[in-house]
């Protein structure tokens, strides 16, 4: 018998549980048989949508799309630091780009690091907390108020082969969570039919090495009729605390309830998300997507509920 956890919204916190399941079973266990099919909507290219939730984003309307400079050109992350500015990261420097949505410019850029595979950022407070691909995490303290702010770099458990790629902040365990792109567990066990979430434990500053959370690609497959798909940003949405999670390689936007349940599952238009990879909110649940440049400027677009 194999503990393996759930989480909760009793008390904001992880409970155990027990299953007679494999090791390395679905810790928020995406079944076949707990969805309930619905036809594709042309509108918003919707593959699924849970009968008691709404998708409340037009993805094929953006409200406000900006053109991103040259430096951005490969945007890998974002995260709201106030209503008008974001704070991006790219994959070859270790820059953080401080954006502000009302210029449509960059107005300052702080270095906190050599050249990498920058992939996700994340603000929490006064901090600014950058994911690299190998599962490194740089937190760079008091970012917007120092010149040369102070930097702690932590390894964790991920490496290259698991390709780190979303960074997000979960309020209700006060942990970070890490998608990976790649491989989906820590050790030398085959997973090939699963995408992983980690959580990143704030006070101890070590990572829990047993999937957060396992997305089941026959999932995918179910509605999208092929498997494709692997994770470039995740982030939670303030006002319900659902957990999205950005998929450029698939072209998807998956929905998951805290409780693992999948809630929408949404197919993004390459005219509109040529590469979608970096995604956050502001705290009244406006939605920003950037996209790298794939062949053109990089973008950020903006999304109303």
């Amino acid at each position: 018998m194999n503990k393996f956890r759930r989480v909760t919204q009793r008390k904001h916190r992880v409970t155990q549980r027990t299953f007679n399941t494999p090791s390395y079973a679905l810790l928020l266990i995406l079944s076949l048989t707990c969805l309930t099919a619905c036809s594709q909507d042309n509108k918003t290219n919707t593959l699924f949508e849970n009968p008691n939730y709404k998708f409340p984003y037009q993805l094929n309307e953006p409200g406000q799309l900006w053109k991103l400079p040259a430096e951005l050109v490969e945007i890998s992350g974002l995260g709201i630091i106030d209503n008008q500015r974001l704070a991006c990261v790219q994959d070859e420097k270790g820059i953080v780009y401080i954006f502000n949505l009302k210029a449509g410019k960059v107005e300052s850029e702080i270095d906190f690091g050599d050249n990498g595979d920058y992939e996700g950022i994340e603000i929490i407070e006064n901090d600014a907390w950058v994911l690299k691909s190998n599962g490194t995490l740089y937190k760079v303290t008091d970012y917007l108020k120092k010149a040369e702010p102070d930097v702690k770099k932590y390894t964790t458990a991920l490496s290259g082969k698991n390709n780190a790629e979303g960074l997000a902040y979960d309020p209700v365990n006060k942990n970070l969570l890490i998608a990976c792109k790649g491989d989906p567990f820590v050790d030398d066990k085959s997973g090939s039919g699963f995408k992983a979430i980690y959580s990143f434990n704030l006070e101890t500053k070590l990572l829990d090495t047993e999937p957060f959370l396992l997305i089941n690609l026959d999932t995918i497959r179910n509605y999208k009729g092929d498997e494709t798909f692997q994770p470039s940003g995740i982030a939670i949405q303030p006002e319900t605390g659902d957990v999205f999670i950005l998929g450029a390689v698939g072209n998807l936007l998956l929905v998951l309830s805290r409780k693992g349940e999948m809630l929408a599952m949404i197919k993004l238009r390459p005219k509109v998300f040529p590469q979608p990879e970096g995604i956050c909110f502001s705290p009244d649940g406006t939605l920003y997507i950037s996209n790298e440049g794939a062949g053109r400027d990089g973008t950020i677009l903006e999304f109303k509920p």
